[in-house]
């Protein structure tokens, strides 16, 4: 997958680009009924599928008391979006001046004009240009008139409510992560990297990966069904996330005992997916009523983990 920068990147010329656009947080089952389309049209027609994306999110400029707390890193987002056979992703850099380009000017010069654009997939929801005043409508209005073709795309629909980057936020920041895994289509996982922590995992006897998270978005505090990735492969643990108040509060960590394993992960690159919420966390009154808690928790992932064989169904990037 090649990755321009900007609109104004002066590259070859995309061939009979595709496109579609947007922050693509998540890469949620919406954003993948976009892609699926875009891809399968460039295909189709011997073009090339674009993603048009902006960085920072928008809201960081625009509102930064509202801007989100992330659900990919930058780094995952790409890995996804090529997973599903996008060609080219065109990173536009969301500044004050791209912030005060009118709709019409950014449809007609910088899609239809600079990047060539003669197909689109977007959603019907879509707002963009100068206050987010263009509408699909206008896109389609303007686009006829240069022998671009608009399609649009409902928004997705479950459980009675629309699939969205927020909502996704809402529910893995309420440790909803089998409803958060239906709208994404896959287990929501953060990246990492594993660090030294405080060995007490190894000294009850359950030695823990310490994870240093990369990823914004993060479960609440307490005892999850997890499954850890390093080097490619999947491994089966139960990860606690919280303060460990046992040992009095101290900062916020996330410990992942792996099931089976001897050996360690320090300073390696690791994913961690998050499959399902057990518990809350708990002060206990003591280290040995922690150990028999710990020992139920991981009794109580296996039972999970086995039931939905999610070890061979988590994949992502």
């Amino acid at each position: 997958m090649e990755i321009r920068r900007h609109i104004e990147d002066h590259g070859p010329p995309i061939v009979r680009p595709v496109l579609t656009l947007g922050n693509f947080d998540g890469v949620h089952l919406g954003h993948q009924a976009l892609l699926e389309r875009v891809v399968e049209d460039a295909r189709s027609s011997g073009g090339r599928s674009v993603v048009l994306t902006f960085e920072p999110h928008p809201l960081k400029l625009l509102a930064p008391e509202r801007a989100p707390r992330l659900i990919l890193t930058h780094k995952d987002k790409m890995a996804l979006l090529q997973s599903f056979g996008v060609d080219v992703v065109m990173i536009q850099a969301f500044d004050a001046a791209f912030a005060a380009v009118e709709a019409e000017t950014f449809a007609r010069d910088y899609l239809f004009r600079r990047l060539g654009v003669r197909k689109m997939w977007v959603g019907s929801d879509l707002r963009f240009g100068r206050g987010r005043k263009g509408r699909v409508e206008d896109l389609a209005r303007w686009g006829a008139d240069s022998g671009v073709e608009v399609g649009a795309i409902d928004p997705i629909v479950l459980g009675g409510h629309r699939v969205s980057s927020s909502r996704i936020r809402t529910l893995i920041e309420r440790g909803a992560m089998r409803e958060a895994q239906q709208h994404l289509g896959r287990y929501h996982f953060v990246s990492g990297r594993v660090a030294q922590g405080h060995g007490r995992g190894r000294t009850l006897g359950f030695p823990t990966a310490n994870i240093v998270s990369r990823t914004e978005v993060l479960p609440p505090d307490g005892i999850y069904a997890t499954v850890l990735e390093s080097s490619g492969r999947q491994r089966p643990s139960v990860t606690s996330i919280g303060v460990n108040p046992t040992f009095g509060d101290g900062p916020r960590t996330i410990e992942s005992y792996v099931f089976d394993f001897s050996g360690d992960f320090y300073g390696r690159s690791v994913k961690l997916f998050w499959v399902e919420r057990i518990r809350d966390e708990k002060k206990f009154s003591s280290v040995e009523l922690l150990v028999e808690q710990i020992k139920d928790d991981a009794l109580r992932a296996r039972e999970i983990l086995s039931a939905s064989d999610v070890v061979k169904s988590s994949g992502g990037a």
